[in-house]
């Protein structure tokens, strides 16, 4: 489970003067209880505020240019790969941390973090302050509650009183024929099987087209590099199907800007990839989908249109959505 947790106000200010703007007994009871025992995340200015690793736990700092590494505590350059070090069984000896089975990942800020981690996590632990904060200068990000069950726990407090909520993120399903399948958003975990989808397709549509595969690329591993890049960047989000555990259908968006243009004022585009369904599921409606969600991505990114250079096999669905087409090469205006 990765997770993240935070105390907020009612104005949603969690930090001012790089500090906790309040002190409430039993207030950070929460954050010890559930992070003991499994992996903390946080960013380097937090950490410094600490001046040392939590005990009892592991710290992982993340950090691009200061590298962090002793008992209970290591580093990594973004939000994703830190989650992919906390599962690596290698790096965890190294540090000296042997968690009881497969150890939680908690988020716990600053801001950056927080922000790039609601569009992911899993649960959200935020704790209610009952009190306005005056220029504070330090927020928790806007997130989609819509996608959350929201559950309110126990209450506490002295002159401030305070309320635990857990946000449970929402798993999409739609019933289809006789399977339920399920929706949501690509994780690091996931990028092995991705990446695999990722080349069964290609190699679908090179031998579908006629043209020879490529030997001797390795395009596993470049792929691998493209998606933990761009993913900690957050220009590149990705929607899975799902059959149970089995990932039956994926979709991309790469986002990237161009010069504003009139039919693009925001010079924002949208880079459709990766679309492909396994075959004992295709003619189901899923495909489509998929592409509706990574569309919504890129018209919440602020994309003025997406563009694919698409399979013989992917012309007819991205007509039937509303692309437009110069032969293969197609553009969804937004």
């Amino acid at each position: 489970m990765v997770g993240l947790i935070v105390a907020r106000s009612k104005n949603n200010v969690i930090g001012k003067n790089g500090q906790i703007p309040w002190r409430i007994k039993g207030e950070q009871k929460q954050f010890k209880e559930l992070t003991t025992g499994n992996v903390v995340v946080m960013g380097r200015k937090s950490y410094e505020e600490i001046g040392h690793p939590l005990p009892n736990r592991l710290n992982i700092i993340v950090s691009r240019t200061e590298k962090y590494e002793g008992e209970n505590l290591l580093s990594a350059p973004s939000v994703q790969e830190a989650i992919a070090l906390a599962q690596d069984k290698e790096a965890l000896s190294r540090a000296g941390f042997t968690p009881k089975g497969e150890p939680d990942i908690y988020i716990s800020g600053g801001y950056g973090l927080y922000k790039e981690a609601v569009a992911f996590v899993d649960k959200m632990y935020i704790t209610e302050v009952d009190t306005v904060v005056e220029d504070g200068d330090v927020f928790f990000p806007e997130f989609d509650a819509e996608a959350f069950e929201k559950k309110t726990g126990a209450s506490g407090g002295d002159e401030i009183k305070f309320t635990r909520t857990i946000y449970t993120r929402r798993v999409q399903e739609k019933k289809t024929g006789d399977k339920t399948i399920t929706y949501r958003k690509l994780t690091q975990s996931d990028l092995d099987t991705f990446i695999n989808m990722r080349i069964t397709q290609l190699t679908e549509e090179y031998t579908t087209e006629g043209r020879e595969v490529p030997k001797n690329v390795d395009l596993a591993a470049a792929l691998k590099a493209y998606y933990e890049k761009h993913m900690a960047e957050a220009t590149f989000v990705s929607w899975l199907a799902l059959d149970g555990e089995k990932i039956i259908g994926t979709s991309g968006m790469s986002f990237v800007e161009k010069p504003p243009y009139f039919t693009c004022p925001t010079g924002r585009l949208g880079l459709l990839s990766s679309m492909f369904t396994d075959p004992d599921y295709r003619r189901m409606g899923i495909a489509q989908d998929l592409l509706n969600r990574v569309v919504n991505e890129a018209r919440d990114y602020g994309c003025g249109a997406v563009w694919i250079t698409a399979s013989d096999m992917g012309v007819k669905l991205y007509t039937a959505y509303g692309f437009e087409h110069n032969g293969n090469f197609m553009q969804y205006r937004i």
